[in-house]
């Protein structure tokens, strides 16, 4: 009888102390000020020589944002709160795996960029959330017999996209 009082007790103590530091389940919290109703996305900037991916993750990162309901985008930057922006600065793709005959069987594909919100109320623009080196990397399967080795690469630029379009939104919304 007695275990079972501490163990009430405990689970008693624990929830109210998680309850008291702020604890929440990831993805329904946000460190944005309520205020904030309107967003603008920027193209993202694209330094590498891999085309399209900039226009990729635009879309995917505003699919994202329309997904998570927490801002309405807007179609131009003066009608926005808030403007998210960002530059491309790498994409590597490097061989992870390789069968008997020394021949790539998984790639991993990483995506790198510096990414920003701000502010644009009033005079002076105010930066609330920044990442120099926000990145995400995905691994895929290619068959080294196969013909569609690029189409697996365009499948995995999207697939990138889209993880970084999730794990950018969470770091904004969340504050990481």
């Amino acid at each position: 009888m007695r275990r079972a009082t501490r163990a009430v007790l405990l689970a008693v103590v624990l929830t109210a102390a998680a309850a008291g530091c702020g604890y929440h389940l990831v993805g329904t919290a946000s460190v944005l000020p309520p205020e904030l109703k309107t967003l603008y996305v920027e193209r993202f900037q694209n330094l590498t020589s891999w085309t399209d991916m900039d226009q990729r993750l635009s879309e995917a990162v505003t699919a994202e944002w329309v997904r998570r309901r927490r801002l309405e985008l807007v179609e131009k930057r003066s009608e926005a709160d808030v403007v998210l922006s960002g530059v491309i600065t790498s994409i590597g793709v490097t061989p992870v795996s390789f069968d008997s005959r020394g021949r790539a069987t998984e790639y991993q594909m990483t995506l790198a960029t510096s990414a920003r919100l701000v502010d644009e109320r009033g005079n002076e623009p105010k930066p609330l959330w920044e990442d120099r080196a926000f990145s995400r990397r995905i691994s895929y399967s290619v068959d080294p017999n196969a013909v569609d080795y690029f189409d697996r690469q365009l499948e995995a630029m999207d697939q990138v996209a889209a993880e970084y379009a999730r794990g950018l939104v969470s770091s904004v919304l969340e504050g990481f």
